[in-house]
């Protein structure tokens, strides 16, 4: 029975794995130096927001990350 268990949990995983998507993480410091998550973007996305940013004069204090996942993109505005 576990061999069923197992080899169901490794088709789902390939099955994600499929319709993963690279997309970008966007953090943005507070006046205090407090990490908060602004959201999963596609990566044009999160280019727009960082030029956004950019024009209020915030782009260094955002930092982004690179990763791989199901997820939907979240709200931006």
């Amino acid at each position: 029975m576990q061999t069923v268990v197992d080899s169901s949990l490794q088709q789902q995983i390939e099955q994600a794995l499929k319709r993963a998507k690279d997309k970008k993480v966007l953090y943005l410091y507070d006046d205090a130096g407090y990490k908060r998550l602004l959201g999963v973007f596609e990566k044009k996305k999160a280019s727009r927001i960082k030029r956004q940013l950019k024009s209020q004069r915030l782009l260094n204090r955002v930092t982004e990350f690179d990763i791989r996942t199901t997820e939907p993109d979240s709200r931006w505005g």
